[in-house]
C-alpha cells in the first residue's frame, strides 16, 4: 500500500471522528499509531486536564488505522461517559494477535528453527509448506482469524494444497494464540486419485531404454531400482553397488534414521543395467535439497518421463511383495505409519493377485496343522 493511500485512510478516520465530536486524534509516531486528546491527568500528576498521548503499538497500515480508529471510539466513549480510568489505558499498547503478519512470521519462523536443526532436508519442508503458503498474506496486515481464514480460502477445496493451508494457518495461529479452528475447511481430499499417475513397471523399463543421456540413463535407473526421491540421489555412496547384492547404502536424513541400506527391487535391474559399474552422475547444482531436486525433475520432464515422485512410489507399491512395510518405510526415510497411510490403498486388484501368488509360493510360508 502506498504512503499516499495510507494517508488518506488515516485522514478519513480522524475526519469520522471529528464529525462524531469525539475529541480524539489518531497521530502517527514513526510507523506506529497513537491517540491524543484533553485527558484527566495521570496519577500523582495534579488535578487539571490537559492534551495527553496514548501509544497503541499498532502499525501504520490499513488495518492498524481500522484497529486505532475503534480504539479512539471507545476513548472517547470512556470520557463522554466518566468511566476514564489510567489503569486501563496506561496498558493500552496493543500486543499479541493484533501485532502485524510480518512480525508474527518473523517469530514463528525463530520458533520452527529453535525447535528442529536447520539443514537441507528442514529447509526445504520450511520453504514448501510454510513459506509458499505465507507468500500469500499481506505483511503489513494485522493477523486475525479472518486472515488466516482467507488464507485458507485463496486455495481450492478437496485438494492438497487445502490440507497444507489448514495446517499452515492453524499453527500459526496456535503460536499467536488466535483462537480459529480450521478443520471444517480441510475439505475431502484423497490422494488416492493420483493413483493412475503410478508408471508400471513395463513402462518403467521402457523409459530406462529410452533415454539418451547416458548419465541421466543411470540416474534414472538408481531411483527406479532403489525408489530414493530425486534429491537423495545426490546423497547414496555409489560405490556400495559394486558388490552384489548391489544394496545402495544412503546418508539421507541420517539423523533420523542412520545409515541405510536399500534393496534393489527388482535385484535383476541391478545386473541388467549395469548399476554395478561406476559412472557419473549428471553433473547438477543447488543451493538446497529443493534446487536439486528440481534439476531431476526438469530433467525427467524433458526425457518424457513421469515424475520423479511416482517412480518412487512404483517402488513403495512393488517393496509390498518382497518385505514387510516396517522394513520398506525404513529404506523410504519415513515412519511405519506414513508408508501405510500413503501407500497401502493404492495397491490395486492386480497387484493384490500378484502378491498372494508370490507369497503362496513361497516354500517357508505357514501350513496349515496336521492331523496325523
Amino acid at each position: 500500500m502506498t504512503e499516499g493511500k495510507i494517508e488518506r485512510l488515516l485522514t478519513q478516520a480522524n475526519d469520522r471522528l471529528r464529525q462524531s465530536h469525539s475529541g480524539v486524534v489518531i497521530f502517527r509516531r514513526g510507523q506506529k499509531l497513537s491517540l491524543r486528546g484533553v485527558l484527566p491527568p495521570k496519577p500523582g500528576k495534579g488535578d487539571r486536564r490537559s492534551q495527553q498521548t496514548i501509544a497503541l503499538g499498532v502499525y501504520l497500515n490499513s488495518a492498524g488505522i481500522k484497529m486505532a480508529e475503534i480504539k479512539a471510539q471507545e476513548l472517547a466513549a470512556d470520557l463522554a461517559l466518566e468511566r476514564f480510568s489510567w489503569d486501563k489505558w496506561l496498558n493500552s499498547e496493543v500486543e499479541g494477535p493484533t501485532q502485524t503478519v510480518s512480525y508474527w512470521l518473523d517469530l514463528f519462523e525463530k520458533d520452527y528453527f529453535n525447535r528442529r536443526e536447520r539443514n537441507p532436508s528442514t529447509l526445504i519442508t520450511w520453504r514448501n509448506e510454510y513459506e509458499a503458503m505465507f507468500r500469500r498474506l499481506s505483511p503489513g496486515e494485522l493477523l486475525s482469524d479472518d486472515i488466516l481464514k482467507e488464507l485458507v480460502l485463496t486455495t481450492e477445496p478437496d485438494t492438497r494444497q487445502r490440507i497444507r493451508a489448514c495446517m499452515v494457518a492453524q499453527a500459526l495461529a496456535n503460536f499467536a494464540k488466535i483462537d480459529i479452528d480450521l478443520k471444517n475447511y480441510r475439505g475431502n481430499y484423497n490422494s488416492a486419485n493420483s493413483f493412475k499417475a503410478i508408471p508400471s513397471d513395463r513402462t518403467i523399463v521402457e523409459w530406462y531404454h529410452s533415454i539418451p543421456n547416458s548419465e541421466w540413463q543411470y540416474a534414472f535407473g538408481i531411483m527406479a531400482a532403489y525408489g530414493i526421491s530425486n534429491h537423495e540421489l545426490f546423497y547414496v555412496d555409489l560405490k556400495s553397488l559394486r558388490k552384489a547384492p548391489g544394496h545402495l547404502i544412503s546418508s539421507y536424513r541420517k539423523a533420523h534414521y542412520g545409515v541405510r541400506k536399500i534393496w534393489c527391487l527388482y535385484p535383476e535391474w541391478w545386473q541388467e543395467w549395469e548399476l554395478y559399474k561406476p559412472r557419473s552422475l549428471p553433473k547438477v547444482s543447488g543451493k538446497d535439497n529443493r534446487d536439486l531436486g528440481s534439476r531431476v525433475t526438469r530433467a525427467f520432464k524433458r526425457y518424457g518421463i513421469c515424475k520423479p515422485t511416482w517412480i518412487r512410489h512404483a517402488w513403495a507399491i512393488r517393496a509390498m511383495g518382497f518385505m514387510p512395510n516396517p522394513m520398506a518405510s525404513r529404506m523410504m526415510a519415513h515412519s511405519n505409519l506414513v508408508h501405510n497411510q500413503t501407500y497401502q490403498r493404492w495397491i490395486n486388484e492386480e497387484q493384490e493377485r500378484k502378491m498372494y501368488e508370490i507369497l503362496m509360493s513361497r516354500r517357508d510360508r505357514p501350513l496349515p496343522p496336521s492331523v496325523h
